[in-house]
């Protein structure tokens, strides 16, 4: 049973134009709404269909973490030359369309391979419902005009809300440390934004698919950069859950571009499906990791 579908009686026809009026909305939302991306807009909505989260607005834990490291590995640093400060990792919001909902985890894998042929990212979310997820933005507003540009072709979808909790950190450490920790959380930030830009341009038809490739590949090396810091970080400490948590973030995150790379085809709809599914999984890795150091 599913409550949320695309009726069985539509013909492939409607596949197609699925695929058209997604890229049509995804054009328009380019042209609106580029210059107002990062306003976040939050609203009360249906408990069945909102986000995990819809009943409060995700905020930083009111039980700061702390976080204490060594100075540099090859020269440790006295107690008297390391500083203490907050660091902030921020809350985040996603709406996302969603296109079905099943019971069977079957159904909704059979359907995601369908959505994912027509360019949808297919993210199938396991929450008591399989929920098949194509696409999802910062703001509310975005995924709301893709809604009703589906519902105008009698394809029905709804808003699904994913939102993560945020922490507020103590950390101590050499100064240099610091602002290695700090920097991690704002890097990995700013490449999981650049994403939902990316999925824009590339379906609008503002930057070709080579132009894509190469856009991913820079975004994989600066991760992968910042990995290394934190791993020789992490190397130096005991059972560190922000900071091994951190590094393996990153892991997941550089693994999620090295798929889109391997994807190597010309194919714009194969690769914004790549995309859009990374950038959905990106908040649920991000989110676990909340999890993880704010219980």
């Amino acid at each position: 049973m599913r409550y949320s579908r695309i009726k069985k009686s539509q013909s492939k026809k409607s596949y197609a134009t699925l695929l058209l009026v997604v890229l049509l909305g995804f054009l328009i939302l380019y042209i609106a709404f580029a210059g107002t991306l990062g306003k976040f807009v939050s609203n009360w909505i249906s408990p069945i269909f909102s986000g995990e989260d819809s009943e409060k607005t995700p905020g930083n834990n009111l039980e700061d973490p702390v976080l204490t490291l060594p100075g540099e590995t090859s020269k440790p640093v006295a107690d008297s030359e390391k500083i203490s400060d907050n660091l902030k990792a921020n809350a985040l919001v996603m709406y996302t369309v969603q296109m079905g909902a099943f019971s069977e985890a079957e159904n909704a894998q059979s359907y995601a391979k369908e959505l994912k042929a027509l360019g949808g990212g297919a993210y199938i979310l396991n929450d008591g419902f399989h929920r098949v997820l194509a696409v999802g933005y910062q703001l509310e507003e975005d995924a709301q005009k893709v809604r009703k540009d589906l519902a105008s072709n009698g394809i029905e979808s709804h808003i699904f809300k994913l939102a993560t909790a945020g922490a507020d950190m103590k950390i101590t450490a050499s100064e240099e440390n610091v602002g290695a920790i700090r920097s991690a959380y704002e890097i990995w930030e700013e490449k999981y934004h650049l994403l939902e830009q990316m999925v824009i341009q590339l379906d609008s038809g503002a930057i070709s698919v080579n132009d894509t490739y190469n856009k991913i590949n820079e975004l994989k090396k600066d991760m992968e950069s910042k990995r290394d810091r934190l791993r020789e970080l992490n190397n130096n400490q005991s059972n560190n859950v922000i900071l091994e948590g951190l590094v393996t973030l990153y892991d997941k995150t550089c693994l999620s571009f090295e798929k889109i790379l391997s994807q190597n085809s010309s194919d714009k709809v194969a690769i914004s499906a790549e995309i859009k599914y990374t950038y959905i999984d990106m908040l649920m890795q991000y989110k676990e990791y909340m999890e993880q150091i704010t219980n």
